[in-house]
Order: C-alpha cells, then sequence, then structure tokens
C-alpha cells in the first residue's frame, strides 16, 4: 500500500533539498555579494537592487518592499497561488515525485467534519421552507446558492452527531461549538483559498440580535479569512483586480450578476492579513463598502491598509444609499461595472470626504490642513505638486505656503524617524545578536521579558522568539530576516557589552518612572507613598548591584 506523507512533512524535505538561488534566479538576475545574493525585486519598483537571497539559509528578503520568506512563499508571491499549489510547482521543478499527502491528523479530522456538516446543512435547507424563503426574497437563485454552499442548521444537532458517531470531545473542537450559537439560523460556510471549509457564520432568520455568528476565534481566525475568497480566486486571477464589499450577501449576489471576482472582509474591519491573502491574486482593489457611517470610516481603514501593501486602490461610491447586493440587484451588473470603471483614486476620494466634512466652516484652515495631509502621500512629485496646485485654487492659500507646510512636516516626520531610530538601534542591536546565536538567547532568557523592550515591533519579535515558535512562523517576520541575513557576527565578549547596557536602560528607565510618580502622588497618601520609596530603593540597589556584577 502507497504511504500517505503529511504534506508539511513533505514540504520541509523538499525544501531543504533544492537550491533557492537556482531557483530564484528564473525570475530574478542574481549576482553574488558577500554569503548573499542581491538583484532587482520582482515585486516592487526597484532601480538599486535590494532583493537578498541567501542559500545557506534558504530565504528571500527585499530590503525595499520587506516582502520576503521561504522557497514556498516566492512561489506563492510571484505565481499567485496557495501553499499546496506552491508545493506541487516545487515538485515539479525538482522533478521529484509527489507522494499521496495528507494535513496533520487533528486538522485533517476537523476539515473533514466540516465537509460533512456542510453536505448535511445543504439537504436541509432545500427541506426548510422559511429559509429558503428568505433567499428567493434575497433575490438569490439555486445556482448561486449552491455555488458557495449555503445551508441551514437544525434545532438539534445530538442526533445527527450520534448517526455519525462524531464523538463529543472532537465536536467541540470544530466552527460548530458551542451549537446553540448557529441552531435555527441559515449557514454560511467559509472556505480558504483550497476550498477547505474552515469556519461557519450563521444569519438569524428572525428578528434579533446578533443578525451574525460566526466560528470561534479557537477554530476560525476570522482576521485571516476573506468570505469567497476561493469561489473568486480564478476571476481575480484573470485581471489581477478585486472587489471587496463588506457583507455575505454582496458577495453572493454580485457573484450571481456575473461579478465573480468579488470577496468580502466580512464587516467593515479589513485587516492587514487579509489584504496578503488578496495580493497574492491581485494588484487593483476596489473597495466597496456600504454608504453609511461604519461602511465610509471602513473604507479610510481599509485603503490605508490596502496602499500600505502596494495595491492600486480605486473606491466605489454606491448612489440612492443602497448596499452593493441592494443596487445590483435593482439596476444590473452593467450599472455596477459602469461604478467600477468610475471608481475615483484614493486622492479623489479623500477629497471629497474632506469636502463634506468642511463645508460649513466658516475658515478654509481645517479644509486646507486635510487637503495637506491627503497631499502628503502622494508619493510621484508631478502629480503632488499638481494637487497642491488645485489646493491653491480651490482654498485661496499661495502654493509656496502649502508646500512649505508639507515639507515643514516631511522634516518633523524625518527628524522624529532618526530619534526613534536612535532608540531603537541597541534593541535591535541586541535582538539581532540573540536571533544569529541560540546560546545567546539561552543564557539570558531568564533575566528579561518583553516588557525590557520600548519599541513595538521589536517587543513583538521577541515575544515571538520566546513563544518557542517554528523557524517558518519566526521567518514570515520581515525583521527576523532582515537580522538572519545580515553577515555580521559578534563576539561574546561584545553581546554582553551589549546586554548590560540594554539591561541597564531598562532598570534607569523603571526608575525615573518611579521618581516621577513620587513627585506628583499626593503626599497625604501615605502607603502609596511609602510602597514607591520601597520600589525605587530596590530599583536602586538592582541598578548598583548591575553595575558591579562582572558577568551576565
Amino acid at each position: 500500500m502507497e504511504k500517505v506523507r503529511d504534506l508539511y512533512e513533505f514540504a520541509e524535505e523538499l525544501r531543504e533539498k533544492v537550491d533557492i538561488v537556482e531557483y530564484i534566479s528564473q525570475y530574478v538576475k542574481l549576482k553574488k555579494r558577500g554569503k548573499n545574493y542581491m538583484g532587482l525585486c520582482p515585486f516592487h519598483p526597484d532601480k538599486n537592487p535590494s532583493f537578498s537571497v541567501s542559500r545557506e539559509k534558504g530565504l528571500f528578503h527585499c530590503f525595499g518592499c520587506g516582502v520576503g520568506g521561504n522557497i514556498y512563499h516566492f512561489i506563492m508571491k510571484i505565481e499567485g497561488v496557495d501553499f499546496v499549489k506552491a508545493v506541487e510547482i516545487l515538485a515539479k521543478w525538482a522533478g521529484v515525485e509527489i507522494p499521496k499527502y495528507k494535513v496533520s491528523k487533528e486538522k485533517g479530522e476537523i476539515f473533514n467534519l466540516h465537509e460533512i456538516f456542510t453536505s448535511y446543512f445543504e439537504k436541509l435547507l432545500h427541506e426548510n421552507k422559511e429559509a429558503m424563503n428568505y433567499l428567493k426574497k434575497r433575490g438569490l437563485k439555486e445556482e448561486v446558492i449552491s455555488k458557495f454552499r449555503l445551508g441551514y442548521a437544525p434545532e438539534d444537532i445530538s442526533f445527527f452527531l450520534k448517526e455519525k458517531k462524531i464523538k463529543p470531545e472532537i465536536f467541540k473542537k470544530t466552527g460548530l461549538y458551542p451549537f446553540s450559537h448557529f441552531r435555527g439560523r441559515l449557514i454560511f460556510p467559509i472556505f480558504d483559498t483550497v476550498g477547505r471549509v474552515i469556519g461557519f457564520s450563521g444569519r438569524t432568520l428572525k428578528d434579533e440580535e446578533p443578525k451574525y455568528i460566526n466560528s470561534g476565534e479557537s477554530v476560525f481566525k476570522k482576521r485571516e479569512a476573506l468570505y469567497g475568497i476561493f469561489q473568486a480566486k480564478d476571476s481575480i486571477l484573470k485581471n489581477r483586480e478585486v472587489v471587496l464589499v463588506e457583507g455575505y450577501m454582496d458577495v453572493i449576489m454580485l457573484h450571481q450578476n456575473g461579478i465573480e471576482n468579488s470577496v468580502s472582509s466580512m464587516g467593515t474591519s479589513f485587516t492587514i492579513d487579509q489584504g496578503r491573502i488578496l495580493k497574492r491574486f491581485a494588484d487593483r482593489i476596489y473597495i466597496c463598502f456600504d454608504p453609511d457611517t461604519g461602511g465610509i470610516a471602513g473604507t479610510k481603514r481599509a485603503l490605508d491598509i490596502a496602499e500600505t501593501l502596494n495595491f492600486d486602490v480605486r473606491i466605489v461610491k454606491i448612489p440612492e444609499n443602497l448596499d452593493p447586493d441592494e443596487y445590483v440587484l435593482k439596476n444590473g451588473k452593467e450599472s455596477f461595472f459602469e461604478l467600477l470603471k468610475d471608481a475615483p483614486d484614493v486622492v479623489t476620494f479623500l477629497w471629497s470626504e474632506a469636502e463634506k466634512l468642511h463645508k460649513n466652516d466658516e475658515s478654509a484652515v481645517p479644509l486646507v490642513k486635510d487637503l495637506i495631509e491627503i497631499a502628503k502621500r502622494i508619493r510621484d512629485e508631478a502629480k503632488r505638486f499638481e494637487v497642491i496646485r488645485k489646493i491653491a485654487e480651490r482654498t485661496k492659500f499661495p502654493e509656496d505656503i502649502i508646500l512649505n507646510e508639507i515639507k515643514r512636516g516631511k522634516k518633523k516626520k524625518k527628524r522624529d524617524e532618526s530619534i526613534l531610530e536612535q532608540k531603537d538601534l541597541l534593541e535591535r542591536e541586541f535582538l539581532s545578536a540573540i536571533v544569529k546565536n541560540e546560546r545567546f538567547f539561552s543564557i539570558i532568557k531568564d533575566e528579561i521579558d518583553e516588557n525590557y523592550f520600548f519599541t513595538e515591533r521589536y517587543r513583538n519579535l521577541y515575544r515571538k522568539i520566546t513563544s518557542n515558535l517554528t523557524k517558518d512562523v519566526l521567518e514570515e517576520d520581515s525583521i527576523y530576516r532582515e537580522m538572519i541575513l545580515e553577515d555580521n557576527e559578534i563576539s561574546e565578549e561584545v553581546f554582553f557589552d551589549i546586554f548590560r547596557r540594554f539591561k541597564l536602560r531598562y532598570l534607569m528607565r523603571v526608575k525615573e518612572k518611579i521618581i516621577k510618580e513620587i513627585d506628583e502622588i499626593d503626599k497625604e497618601d501615605e502607603e502609596r507613598f511609602n510602597y514607591l520609596k520601597l520600589k525605587l530603593f530596590e530599583i536602586e540597589k538592582d541598578i548598583k548591584s548591575f553595575l558591579h556584577k562582572k558577568e551576565v
């Protein structure tokens, strides 16, 4: 009998066998520089080589746009595919036969159960007149109901669990526990990019709140999933364009009307993780949230994330105060395509919103300030000057004043960044040392914790390092990749000097905070005052002891 392999085990073995430099050289012209290889980044406009590949570490990283990871991350990014397909592509390139594979036993069991429940709920939906009538009133046809595998959850699931011999302890690990949240609700299965059911959302058919309930975070991480991505990905890849909407029904109705490159963020909280998933398939994103207050606020947050990920962003404005599904049902797909065609870019959208916000202001100053902030976000110099001219025409403020204000803001930002970098430097040196040398980390790990880091990005990385995460997970952190790809190695003596300065800085900072609190406290609060004086004595004792300590 042919052996069934774990997909991730096979993928790791394959990664160790192939040469990442040889593979990436198919796409990027690489030149050896020190231990690593450098080239022009294929993921952003790159004039000076900023794309580094390490044969020794099996990693790539762009110091320009921050993208990086192992060979599978590269394939997923360059080919716009998911992990499973990336493994297949690499195996084919390497001439390695792909064995039958499975995911880990527990995950596989949960995915299998999710599939069983999805089929069961589909069957029940067609037997439930109330649920089917609701969908028909919303304008959904049988074909699209089947495409998204909508279902209905019964009032009681216990009989089905017994029939299928599903153990209670296993059921508790699925996305349907506790089942009381889903009973009597319309069920929307949520798929990942390869078509596995990773979670569920249940919509009430009654007049009650909450309207929607999702699977728990222990099983299904909403911030890392997109409703409709499996059904939409092929259509998205055709033109590398995606339509992002809020709701489940928005996606389904758009697909029914031929706008099959649409997905939902499942609410207005579009996340950076969801953005990264979409970036594998699309370069342009049409943000099409509902035209209410929450939708507009969500649009502004989403466009910031999309611009951070270098999407070409367009904002779709739905007229008549309708949601996307209502609009396309009333006006048809051609009308919706016209909205996409006329969708403004970020600057035009934000300008329009600023005009609305300040239309009743007596002074033009608040409007000018908001418009200047819009101009600051424009990278292209010629386009920025064109916007500055328009701001001057609109507000009657001289161009030179607007330009000076933008320059002043940039200088302040650079000055602040420079100060921040100086403060960060010691933390970065310390982290870089323990990333490269596990022995250094083992020596000091019991002496400090994440609170010793004042910079959030370094605190987060230290938290990951101390959480015993796998190497693959750590390699997804861009700062970790930068550090591990750097050639500089330090001696034990230099490391201990860095560590002493790092720890002393923390102790001094704690002392400063205690002194400040003592100065500000009400002296009549004798108990608190005495407690702080004792803490000050203890921290001064720690500092004195540390200064006289000869070794860590």
